[in-house]
């Protein structure tokens, strides 16, 4: 093999290098286009990788290290010191009239101390069922993110289709402009129309072909929302599975209520709340008792850091003791802790009250939203045949030079409205079933 065939081949499995990995990325993009996702799969992997999720989970592991923590102070304490003091003068003691030393002059020791709590008014059990409580509290938020992310992944995913299926009325409109606009040219050269005729084809061709940028742009920016809701990167050429069917809404008002009040995350947080003040309530109560704690220590006492002899008293020594303390006055600090939380726990039975009214509203409105969509859906769809029929209609009346291009630019436009209309109805009923669903306090 000489240089020049070394350099080819070189040259050539480099280039085969560097052009697989593309073709790679190529074809799983088309692997992805050609296989779209459901929008419960879209609401799955949204859940599974949205970051916001993932830091709510992290809230909750938290919360619970803090009961780990709060239920600690219920059980012994083990601590140990050591000290050491150096005097100018040793100590002495003086008995009728005659000194005698008492203590070394310097002095090392050190202690270990065991204090279990015995009753403390219930201020440490209170302090372990609140941050048991505040467990509870993560997991209401986390569960409040989860049917925010849900609700809005399935709006990004009928938007997609909404704006997919508008991007395909404006290329029909525009396809059918550009072949009106190729018979006008050609009638207008065999002297059959005005010129003017012509112009009006030519501008509404370029009309149309602004919409048609315009609707490619907004698929894209639907696409991105709906990547980024499941953390992925904007570019991603995702697709979603279109609807098949229109399901119906069987379940009456009452019963969506009754569903709603028992699985909203809002109001489960609302009372977890209540239960919250109850507690602090319970804690504020627990400063009109003393607390009581059993003591016991070990001790040892030298004059030398190496030794552990002691000349003057016991160079070790052993206690247990109970201990008592009791704040019986604080000019009504704990009074007012207590009424403190006796006005937060009413603040919050009220707040529940005009939750549980909002999410009645909540569901109404909905409801409504979704009976016109739905009535919408069969007015639009009527209204796209008609249009569809006077297109033809039109059209062929043209080819017959009884109507003029601007009454076939106008049925075009009808068409393109109508057709618009229907898909808006049709996804916006999808939409209004998505926010029922949030309402409901449903994934």
């Amino acid at each position: 093999m000489n240089g020049k065939q070394f350099k080819y081949i070189s040259g050539a499995i480099i280039a085969l290098a560097l052009t697989i990995p593309s073709l790679t990325a190529v074809a799983m993009a088309q692997t992805t286009e050609k296989k779209p996702i459901s929008v419960n799969r879209a609401v799955e992997l949204a859940l599974e990788k949205n970051k916001t999720l993932a830091a709510a989970d992290q809230v909750k592991l938290g919360a619970e290290e803090g009961v780990k923590s709060s239920r600690a102070d219920l059980f012994a304490k083990a601590s140990l010191d050591a000290g050491y003091t150096g005097l100018r003068h040793q100590p002495i003691m003086k008995i009728d009239g005659r000194e005698s030393a008492s203590a070394h002059d310097n002095q090392y020791s050190w202690g270990v101390t065991l204090s279990q709590p015995l009753f403390t008014g219930y201020k440490l059990s209170s302090r372990v069922d609140l941050a048991k409580l505040n467990v509870v509290d993560a997991d209401i938020q986390r569960r409040l993110l989860t049917i925010d992310l849900a609700r809005d992944v399935k709006l990004a995913c009928y938007n997609l289709l909404l704006t997919k299926k508008l991007l395909e009325v404006a290329q029909s409109e525009v396809d059918s402009l550009t072949s009106h606009r190729r018979r006008s040219l050609n009638m207008y050269k065999q002297e059959l129309i005005p010129k003017n005729d012509l112009l009006r084809s030519e501008v509404a061709l370029a009309n149309s072909l602004q919409a048609l940028e315009q609707a490619k742009a907004d698929v894209d920016s639907a696409r991105a929302l709906l990547n980024t809701l499941m953390d992925e990167d904007v570019d991603f050429p995702v697709t979603v599975k279109d609807i098949i069917g229109i399901p119906e809404m069987n379940q009456s008002r009452v019963q969506l209520n009754a569903y709603a009040l028992e699985n909203r995350p809002d109001l489960h947080g609302i009372k977890n709340n209540i239960e919250q003040a109850a507690l602090s309530e319970k804690l504020a109560k627990s400063g009109y008792y003393p607390d009581v704690n059993l003591v016991g220590r070990y001790e040892q006492a030298s004059g030398e850091l190496s030794s552990l002899e002691n000349d003057y008293t016991n160079s070790e020594n052993a206690s247990i003791s109970l201990e008592m303390t009791w704040t019986f006055f604080e000019w009504g600090k704990t009074s007012a802790q207590i009424r403190e939380a006796r006005h937060q726990k009413e603040s919050y039975f009220n707040t529940l009250r005009a939750r549980e009214n909002q999410v009645r509203q909540d569901v109404k409105d909905a409801l409504l939203t979704l009976g016109v969509a739905k009535k919408n859906i069969k007015t639009a769809q009527t209204s796209m045949d008609q249009a569809i029929e006077n297109y033809r209609i039109t059209n062929e009346q043209y080819f017959q030079q009884v109507v003029t291009s601007t009454i076939v630019i106008d049925a075009q436009s009808y068409l393109t409205q109508a057709s618009s209309n229907y898909y808006r109805s049709l996804y916006g009923y999808m939409a209004s079933l998505a926010t029922l669903d949030w309402a409901i306090g449903k994934i």
